[in-house]
């Protein structure tokens, strides 16, 4: 079976958890023993190794384009490593499927904050012209690098205390402490798990989860990671990333393109980390056994070991809550890179009596789409809750298709100089330059009374300009003196699987197969090696 390493709770000072029957502890200083059932805690009593860090630039698919921007960087004075990210799944009669990238690196210093001001001004030194030579460097003057911290190399070493907390047990061992319970239907408890990091609904729980705990001293604080097998993981990840009266069919194709994305994207994530994977957004949501029902298992009984593939490789099968009415392409988002199954398709059927008007929103611009789209949002929208109505379980999330943000300019201006660490005085003007078909701008230019900035993409920009998130960077910019308005459509990076846009197809009749057809062109569905006919 599969198994997958899930960080469920990261860089805590201190840990508590409930056994619920009697589990094996082991670690490299001391001989596995039994300890009961019951109520722990964990402190880390000497700190690990320091990790060290990169500005990744980049990451390719294509090794050949990576090595290319590693050269045009080296002969620039800078120091880059090709880091190769991910490698072989073995897939039953399929084979080995690839899942390798490589990643671009900047730096290798202890400080995420140095290295990624280093990288930084780096980069900027070289002309926007030049850079402009290869992709996914900077395509404008005044374009602030896209960089993101990348570890090095994992946690080493640490002493980590474990006490029961009726302090009848007491002892300190070696980092990583490794929790296994004899019966593998017992479960353990971790108290204060921290969900929907950096969004507007973050809090603390105390979840449940099955399969193994380890405990790892990361400097001076604490990790713990969960390993569980694959469809155990997806068991849960199905009821928290998508809601369990959902129909069937949506629910099918949610859990085939989710096991597609743990296997191409684990270890690429958090390369460097002690696990493959975060249990939050960053990754996909994964909450323990309190999200699993009778409902997921029979779902994934129904599509087990079915895998999407495109070209020998696992696909990359992202998905968001809302597309709105188009979905977008993979480079509006991400990196530079055209990845063919996920390019930019109508939420909805595009045939019949829908066939002229989805033909004309394929070949507009995406302001054009977007404006007409939130005056007047299309019937055919699988996502429209006018149209094709939601779950009640999904009725809250009618607010987040179409929306409406309001900012003085005085907050405006604060947020991007704490999003962005520059001071470009107060801020006066946002003009999107670039927009993807869906209407999502790829890179925004803000103008103060000191100078401007551009930057990019969908992420940042939705970062840029709300306490946390907006719901996505689809949204008309209405200024006024006293501040701006922006009334945006659709929730997420709208790539890929639209969640809603997919539970509208099922509720009309459409199957997991014709599903994943539409929003993956060209991948094929495999079940341990074997094709699924479309």
């Amino acid at each position: 079976m599969e198994k997958v390493r899930v960080g469920i709770s990261i860089g805590k000072p201190e840990m508590h958890f409930r056994f619920a029957g009697e589990t094996t502890v082991s670690s490299t200083s001391r001989e596995p023993y039994i300890v009961p059932a019951g109520e722990y805690s964990v402190t880390n009593v000497a700190p690990s190794s320091k990790p060290l860090w990169g500005a990744k630039v980049a990451t390719f698919i294509n090794r050949e384009r990576a090595e290319r921007t590693a050269e045009f960087l080296r002969e620039r004075g800078i120091e880059v490593d090709l880091l190769s990210m991910g490698g072989e799944v073995e897939w039953g009669e399929a084979g080995e499927l690839d899942t390798t990238v490589t990643a671009v690196v900047i730096g290798r210093l202890e400080s995420i904050e140095t290295v990624l001001e280093r990288a930084r001004e780096q980069l900027l030194a070289i002309p926007a012209e030049d850079s402009r030579i290869v992709a996914g460097l900077r395509r404008y003057d005044d374009e602030i690098p896209r960089l993101e911290a990348v570890r090095l190399n994992p946690p080493v070493g640490g002493q980590i205390l474990i006490q029961r907390e009726d302090g009848t047990i007491s002892a300190t061992v070696s980092s990583p402490l490794i929790c296994t319970p004899n019966d593998p239907s017992k479960q353990f408890e971790l108290a204060d798990v921290t969900i929907g990091i950096q969004f507007h609904w973050q809090h603390d729980e105390t979840l449940a989860f099955c399969g193994a705990l380890e405990i790892v001293a990361d400097e001076d604080r604490l990790t713990a990671v969960n390993e569980v097998d694959l469809d155990d993981y997806l068991a849960s990840l199905l009821g928290s990333e998508m809601r369990l009266d959902w129909p069937d069919e949506a629910l099918a194709a949610q859990a085939i393109a989710a096991r597609s994305t743990v296997l191409a994207t684990r270890s690429r994530h958090h390369y460097g980390e002690a696990y493959q994977l975060c249990h939050d957004d960053h990754c996909q949501c994964y909450q323990g056994v309190s999200r699993e029902s009778e409902t997921s298992r029979r779902i994934l009984e129904s599509v087990r070991g079915q895998v999407l593939t495109y070209d020998g490789r696992v696909a990359d099968a992202r998905y968001a809550k809302t597309s709105g009415v188009l979905t977008d392409a993979h480079e509006i988002a991400w990196d530079d890179e055209i990845i063919p199954y996920l390019t930019p398709v109508p939420c909805g059927p595009s045939e019949g009596r829908y066939q002229d008007e989805v033909k004309k929103a394929m070949t507009r611009s995406g302001e054009e789409n977007l404006r007409e789209w939130l005056a007047n949002p299309p019937e055919w929208s699988a996502c429209n809750p006018a149209s094709h109505p939601y779950p009640p379980s999904a009725e809250e999330m009618k607010d987040l298709f179409i929306w409406r943000e309001e900012l003085s300019w005085d907050r405006v201006t604060e947020l991007v100089k704490l999003r962005t660490g520059v001071d470009i005085g107060e801020i006066h003007h946002l003009e999107p330059l670039e927009r993807g078909i869906s209407g999502r701008i790829v890179y925004l230019r803000v103008h103060g009374s000191e100078g401007t900035i551009t930057l990019g993409k969908e992420l940042t920009i939705r970062r840029l300009l709300s306490d946390s998130h907006l719901p996505s960077s689809a949204f008309i910019v209405s200024e006024k003196n006293e501040g701006i308005a922006l009334d945006g459509l659709g929730w997420g990076h709208g790539v890929g699987l639209c969640q809603l846009g997919a539970c509208g197809l099922a509720a009309k009749g459409w199957d997991r197969v014709r599903i994943l057809d539409i929003f993956y062109p060209g991948a094929r569905l495999q079940s341990g090696g074997s094709t699924v006919d479309h």
